[in-house]
């Protein structure tokens, strides 16, 4: 599973990602204890034991008549239910209802620069001039900077002219007749050796006939035997000339490629001298101006620096728990979801995110991990550094209890509402609350629809005690 299915597509699973509230987000709600009620309730049962105790007086005064006594009895048991009903406190209520939510969540975010590029010189020289308004948009290969590149046009000249000159030498080494020398002079004693050869062979049968005397034919062997030291040595000076003539035209060949070479070079370092902007986006201030050298060694500081503003990302943090909660409802089957930027203002940005990259670790220090999404930006209204809440909404709106946040009570950690059970009397019930929207809860437990709660005058009652409610039917606000 792809991260980044969880955030986008069809099956945008991270709508999962909208329910981390229920894993307890509410411990933000507020209310207010019923503990006033017990002073009231109280007051009413005073009221219901005086007309108890007025009845039995009445009771006994008349014994001496006992229909008169029974009657007055009565009456009496009639005015005390009277009183007990008014004495039950009246009550706003309002019956639990089901409505259909777009979950969604929010988290501090920032925004970062698509891309951010410091403009430096590639080679050393003065800055001659820039062509650009500072903080306004440039585009990509627009011509910002020229430095005086005269040092390096008279370097090109000299590379050229080294051209030439390794061009003639070249083709001096090309046309060297060392080797065709070396050639003839191995020809020249080849023909000595042969004609020593055959003064040797003539004189061998002369001088066994006795015609010629011996010491003719030692000086033709010895003649001979120098022609063919002379021959062995003409053939190594031949091999040796093709050698060197064959290293002298490859190191003529390489001083070519070399002068070309710096040519190039030369060419590129002209260039240089003409800086333009590598991308496009919105250009800051200047940081060096004319007239001063640039691009020296050590001189890391940029001339400007370049931002790529749409598309614009936007970070933010997860908890380690959302993070783990995401990963463990990755493969559930959820609608799409919306993401939305919500400025500094208040004002929700007009263009919707999608997400782009999640961190490979999580940080230790903090326990979070960072997300990236990506939104447009083509009206450079998002600038790095801004700060507001990202918002993810599921698409799919789903069926829940939502109550007004004013019906709650928060005991340290707990949450109750009073209940209006049989006879109008006020139980007290434990819930379990979700995420707050606007100004209702949305309650997972603890409500079934239909119940009918006390939203108003809370204060006035207790568990156990009647009350006079006047149904509300006014359904709680969600804005959309």
């Amino acid at each position: 599973m792809n991260f980044s299915d969880i955030f986008n597509g069809s099956k945008a699973k991270f709508f999962g990602v909208a329910l981390v509230l229920a894993l307890g987000a509410g411990t933000l709600v507020s209310g207010c204890s019923g503990e006033k009620g017990d002073g009231s309730g109280a007051q009413g049962q005073g009221k219901t034991g005086q007309g108890s105790a007025e009845t039995s007086g009445a009771g006994q005064s008349e014994g001496g008549h006992g229909s008169a006594g029974t009657s007055g009895a009565a009456q009496d048991d009639g005015s005390g239910e009277n009183a007990a009903v008014a004495a039950a406190p009246m009550v706003i209520a309002a019956k639990v209802t089901k409505q259909d939510i777009h979950y969604s969540h929010e988290w501090p975010a920032e925004t970062k620069s698509g891309d951010e590029v410091n403009v430096q010189a590639r080679i050393e020289g003065t800055l001659e001039n820039f062509s650009f308004k500072e903080g306004m948009e440039v585009r990509e290969g627009q011509v910002l900077f020229t430095i005086d590149d005269s040092p390096y046009q008279a370097a090109l000249q000299a590379a050229q002219a080294q051209v030439s000159k390794a061009k003639a030498d070249l083709e001096y080494a090309r046309t060297q007749v060392n080797v065709r020398k070396a050639e003839a002079d191995l020809a020249s004693a080849k023909t000595e050796l042969n004609r020593s050869q055959q003064d040797v062979d003539r004189y061998k049968p002369l001088v066994e006939s006795g015609t010629i005397a011996r010491q003719i034919l030692d000086n033709a062997v010895a003649q001979r035997d120098v022609a063919q030291a002379q021959v062995n040595a003409a053939k190594a000076v031949l091999e040796n000339t093709r050698l060197s003539d064959r290293a002298n035209i490859d190191i003529a060949a390489a001083n070519l490629e070399a002068a070309r070479a710096n040519v190039t070079q030369a060419e590129l370092n002209i260039g240089y001298c003409t800086i333009t902007s590598p991308i496009s986006g919105v250009i800051g201030k200047l940081n060096v101006y004319p007239g001063n050298l640039v691009g020296s060694v050590g001189n890391t500081q940029p001339l400007v620096t370049i931002s790529k503003l749409d598309p614009m990302y936007v970070t933010f943090s997860l908890t380690e728990k959302e993070y783990l909660y995401i990963m463990d409802h990755r493969d559930d089957e959820y609608g799409g979801v919306d993401i939305e930027l919500i400025l500094s203002d208040g004002k929700v940005y007009p263009h919707k995110g999608s997400f782009n990259m999640l961190e490979r670790t999580l940080d230790s220090a903090t326990g979070t991990i960072g997300v990236r999404m990506v939104f447009p930006n083509p009206d450079f209204i998002l600038r790095e550094g801004q700060f507001g809440r990202l918002r993810i909404t599921a698409q799919d709106a789903e069926k829940v209890v939502v109550i007004p946040q004013k019906a709650v009570m928060t005991v340290q950690s707990d949450r109750s509402v009073y209940v209006v059970g049989a006879n109008n009397i006020v139980e007290s019930r434990a819930i379990k609350l979700g995420d707050p929207i606007d100004t209702n809860y949305i309650v997972e437990s603890g409500l079934k629809e239909g119940e009918i709660i006390i939203v108003d005058g809370i204060q006035k009652v207790r568990p156990g005690a009647p009350c006079n409610p006047s149904i509300s039917e006014e359904r709680p606000v969600i804005n959309p």
